[in-house]
């Protein structure tokens, strides 16, 4: 349902409900500058689990967050009472929910928010003052232009183009911080830094193997001469070990010891980074770092990495893209992925783009 011009005019005040994980939010970074752009004086809001909260602390497109944390302050009911009852106290115009779960449209729904815009699935249309109906899947391409498709069928954006690239920087406090971190770890003077990320939340059927990933590691250090960083949050910790373990170097992991914004600060440090389909490639995309990303079970044109810098390595069968969260048969799609050809790739990537050791800056 279209919005007239005059609902909308006195809008002071936007809710944005947030996605719930790295990867999707980078992708809904567009549409959030899409709704800036269309109401830039406007206060937006933007309510987010507490783990991907920092994303948003530099962007232009929001002026403040509220943390919506169910595991402690917003725990079950009450915790869901106390939250509905802060919102109703914000008087918002109107909310535009990124996210698609009923309890979004509940939420603002129960908080009082006269204008509410979001996709109707779920069961959560006769909650919406203005649902939208999902575009077929093959009209929006990306995932990031699914995001801002909403806005558009909403009346709330011009009519998007393909996005070919998602922005992201870091303050210069927060390289600082990175490079002392960096040098307190014994990794001073010139670097060529390889991230590694061999982890993926949405579940194994994205995780390329291990001792590949280990094998692959071993081959960039002798060839670029690099140090490897494997990355991941606390729960990929063994993960991260795992990988460590299967190596003929040393790598340092830094798997569970950063915040997010740590986290993107020491992405944007390396100069090559190997990912599977997760948020950590999308931060390094938008970072501007390069990206090989190795995708399995889940379709690249949907969530792939948005960025000339980037490359996706895969090998293709009739099974993929599946979907699966864990590979019901025989994990073909990942075991098809060679170490030889993601190393041919990622040394063609430093090629192309001119980055060799001696360009790598201080750590």
């Amino acid at each position: 349902m279209i919005l007239r011009t005059d609902e909308l005019a006195e809008a002071r005040k936007i809710l944005v409900r947030a996605t719930n994980w790295v990867g999707d939010a980078v992708m809904s970074l567009p549409a959030l500058e899409a709704l800036r752009r269309r109401f830039p004086a406007a206060e937006i809001v933007l309510l987010t689990k507490p783990w991907v909260g920092e994303l948003y602390w530099h962007s232009p497109a929001v002026n403040r967050l509220i943390i919506y944390n169910p595991e402690k302050e917003h725990r079950g009911w009450q915790g869901f009472r106390r939250l509905i009852a802060e919102l109703r106290s914000e008087q918002f115009d109107a909310a535009v929910l990124l996210q698609n779960a009923f309890q979004a449209a509940w939420m603002a729904h129960r908080a009082r928010i006269p204008l509410r815009i979001g996709y109707a699935t779920d069961g959560r249309a006769l909650l919406l003052t203005h649902p939208v109906e999902i575009p077929p899947a093959g009209h929006y391409g990306h995932q990031s232009n699914y995001y801002w498709q909403l806005l558009y069928r909403a009346g709330l954006a011009e009519r998007p183009a393909p996005i070919e690239r998602i922005r992201l920087a870091v303050q210069p406090s927060e390289k600082t911080w990175a490079a002392k971190h960096l040098r307190g770890m014994g990794l001073a003077g010139p670097r060529f830094f390889v991230g590694l990320h061999p982890g993926a939340s949405f579940g194994p059927a994205k995780q390329w193997l291990p001792e590949r990933f280990a094998d692959l590691a071993d081959r960039l250090i002798g060839a670029l001469h690099a140090d490897v960083l494997i990355f991941g949050s606390p729960a990929e910790r063994p993960l991260a070990e795992a990988v460590a373990q299967a190596m003929r170097h040393t790598p340092v992991i830094l798997a569970g010891e950063t915040s997010l914004r740590q986290w993107m600060a020491l992405l944007s440090q390396c100069r090559l980074v190997i990912s599977n389909d997760s948020g950590a490639m999308h931060l390094a995309a938008a970072l501007g770092v390069a990206v090989v990303a190795i995708f399995g079970s889940t379709d690249a044109g949907a969530t792939g990495p948005l960025s000339a810098r980037a490359r996706v390595v895969q090998y293709r069968v009739d099974c993929s893209p599946c979907g699966h969260r864990v590979c019901p048969i025989d994990f073909r799609c990942m075991r098809g992925v060679t170490v030889e050809h993601a190393h041919r790739v990622a040394l063609g990537l430093v090629k192309e783009f001119g980055v060799t050791h001696d360009d790598a800056s201080e750590g």
